[in-house]
Parts: C-alpha cells; structure tokens; sequence
C-alpha cells in the first residue's frame, strides 16, 4: 500500500455498527462453547466413568464438526442462506451444549460434541463472512477485533465452571450465561439484513493444491503444530492440574483461565509488534516463548511454578495462530481462497487428532507422560519456522 494511501486510510473512521456488536458476541460465543468442553471434562468423566480415550472423543468430535464444516460450509450457506446460518448455528450449538451435559449415555454426549462441532463452525465461518462485508477494507480490523473478543469469552469460560461448581449451583451452570446471550442476541438481531449471500469464488486456481508453493506448506505445518500444542493444553490442562498438579477439580478448572488470560494478551502484543517486525521473526519469538514456559508447566508439580509456566505458554501461543495464518497467505499470490481453506483444515485436524492422541495415551501411561507428546510437537514447529526465514533470505 502506497503511503498516499496509507495515510488517507488512516483519516478515515472505523465504524462499529450495531450488527458489528452482535457479530461480536457470536464469536465470543461460539468460543465459550467450543472452550468450556475442557473445563467441564473432568465433571463429565467422573459422572459417566469413562477413561482419557473417550472423553478425547468428545474434543475430536467437536473438530470433525469444523473439518466437515471446512468442506462444504460454503454450500451450506449458498443452499439455506446466512440467516440460516448465523442463527440456526448459533440455536442448534445451544441445544447440543444442553444434550451434551442432560445425556445419560457416553455415545449421546460424543454426538452431542459432534453437533456443536458442525453448527458452531457454520456460525463461525458466517459471522467471517458477515464481518467481510460489512466493513470492507475495515474488515481485518473487525475480525481481529472479534478474536479478542472470543478470547475473552474463552477466559470467562474456564472461569465460569469453576465458579458455578464452588458456589454449589453445579457446573452444568456454566452454560446459562451462554445460553442466555446467544437468545437475546437471536431475540434482538435475527431481522437485520446480513449482505451479500452467494458463494464467493477465487483466483484462478482456487481449487488446486499443487501449484501452493513450499513455504506455504511448511506455514501449514507450523499452523498444524501449534494448534495441535494449544488444543492440548486447553482440553487437557484441567485434567492435568488436577491429577499431576494437585489441584482441587474446581480450582484446576478455574485455573485453566491463566492459560486463555496469557493467549489474550500475547494476540495483543503481537497485534502491535506486527507492524514492525517480519511475521517470520515473530512466529520464531512466540514460540521460543512457549517452548520456554512448557517445562515449567509441566516438570515443576508446584502448583505456582506450573501456573506460572502455563501462563508463559499461553503468552507464546497466543500468536502463533494469527501469524502462521499471515505467513501462509503471503506466500501465495493469486489463490488466497485455496490457501485459507487449507490452513482451516490444518486447524480443523490438528484440533481432531492431537488432543485424541494425548487422552489415548494418557490411558496408558498417565496425564503427565502423556504431556511428553508436547515438547517434540514445540520443537518441529521451531525448526520449520526456521527453515521458512531461510527460504525467505534466499528469495530476497
């Protein structure tokens, strides 16, 4: 962008209309929801006596419901529209939720993780789509800004189960507030026109892989690594507080906030420092940071030594997503729509396979070996990320 332009940009206003608000919560909700699965784990489990391996089901449910969403979202939403979309996502992840903690039966509440994988993620990618359109060249400003806000709902999550059960209302209470939001919302906001609805159609080669060049895919796999090290710890860290920690269930789930408070200002951060530093260096940083505050957490079985820890984790992943995202994208020119697809498939399955594979394991050699899967995961990351500043140092 010229500095002309940059600068008459910069004179301009963005705008937050009323729909923008709304848009806003949707993700915040959708997040809460998507979050709140880890926390209230170790509740389920004691319930319906079921090992790691079955409740990893439940997470790797709820990211089928993304992959397939991934797929063919966007004919879902050309064939019933937006409004179909946005509010009928936004009431069946609802009632999923509600399934989820009412079912007496194990394979009841896998489903119900399935159906608020696939209606939370129709949500997800329309509130994207409505954010796009509305706001034009302000639209990365609104969709940043809605990540903040699902990081904040993601911190009120992990709270809010915590709170409910030491308060003795129980820990399916956690989803009231929720619950209640996305009604008001649908309530206040479901006759408002949400633009344009067909199905948006890219560059030529848009439905090709093979011509997306290496260093997108190494971004890919950076993208696939650090989901994958962050997942683990969101659907998993409760768990491992509790049992290897020594924390108190309520209070591991508590707990857990530390790691969303860190991711929330580490997006912050790395939000600004963006603006001055090559995206490559940072992804580099964030997760030298990370691959810091891992053992802490994980080695020290004090309880204020592992918070601290998970916190320095979450400061460094906080970013990664964000970055690899840019990383990726800008190493193509041309097949943008290709690209996004296939980095959402890289989150989508690393969100589907890593934590599944961290419960599998923890059945047979207990949460903390199970964690052992993490710093090899941190390491692959950074020599990839390090080979992506090589390739960029040839090209320059």
């Amino acid at each position: 962008m010229s500095a002309g332009k940059e600068f008459s940009r910069s004179q301009e206003q963005f705008v937050r209309y009323q729909l923008t608000w709304a848009t806003y919560g949707l993700v915040g909700y959708f997040a809460y929801l998507e979050t709140v699965l880890g926390p209230l784990m170790p509740f389920l489990r004691a319930e319906h006596g079921f090992g790691y391996t079955v409740a990893s089901l439940h997470f790797s449910a709820f990211a089928l419901g993304g992959v397939i969403v991934g797929l063919l979202g966007d004919r879902a939403t050309g064939h019933w529209g937006r409004r179909a979309s946005l509010w009928g996502g936004g009431t069946v992840m609802a009632l999923g939720a509600l399934l989820l903690v009412s079912s007496p039966f194990t394979l009841g509440t896998i489903f119900s993780a399935l159906v608020m994988g696939v209606s939370g993620s129709l949500l997800l990618i329309t509130t994207q789509a409505v954010l796009a359109d509305k706001h034009g060249k302000w639209s990365a400003v609104a969709l940043t800004e809605s990540n903040a806000a699902a990081s904040a709902c993601a911190i009120l999550a992990s709270l809010a189960v915590g709170a409910f059960a030491a308060a003795g209302l129980g820990w399916r209470a956690a989803l009231v507030p929720p619950i209640a939001a996305v009604a008001l919302l649908t309530a206040r906001f479901y006759a408002e026109p949400l633009g344009w609805t067909g199905t948006r159609l890219s560059a030529p080669g848009r439905g090709t892989t093979s011509r997306l060049p290496a260093r997108f895919w190494v971004s890919w796999g950076v993208l696939f690594l650090g989901v994958s090290v962050a997942w683990c710890i969101a659907y998993w860290g409760a768990d491992f507080l509790e049992n290897s920690v020594g924390l108190e269930r309520s209070s591991a789930a508590a707990a857990l906030s530390v790691f969303f408070v860190a991711m929330l200002g580490g997006r912050l951060v790395g939000s600004r420092l963006a603006r001055r530093l090559p995206g490559t260096t940072l992804l580099l940083a964030t997760l030298c940071i990370a691959s810091a505050g891992f053992p802490l957490f994980w080695l020290a079985g004090i309880p204020a030594i592992s918070l601290l820890g998970l916190f320095v984790v979450g400061l460094g992943m906080g970013s990664v997503y964000p970055l690899a995202i840019s990383v990726g994208v800008d190493s193509v020119f041309g097949q943008a729509d290709a690209a996004t697809a296939r980095l959402a498939l890289a989150g989508g399955g690393a969100i589907l396979l890593a934590p599944f594979v961290l419960g599998a394991l923890a059945d047979r050699v207990g949460i903390w070996g199970a964690y052992s899967i993490v710093p090899p995961l941190l390491l692959t990351a950074l020599v990839l990320t390090l080979f992506t500043r090589r390739l960029d140092a040839i090209e320059e």
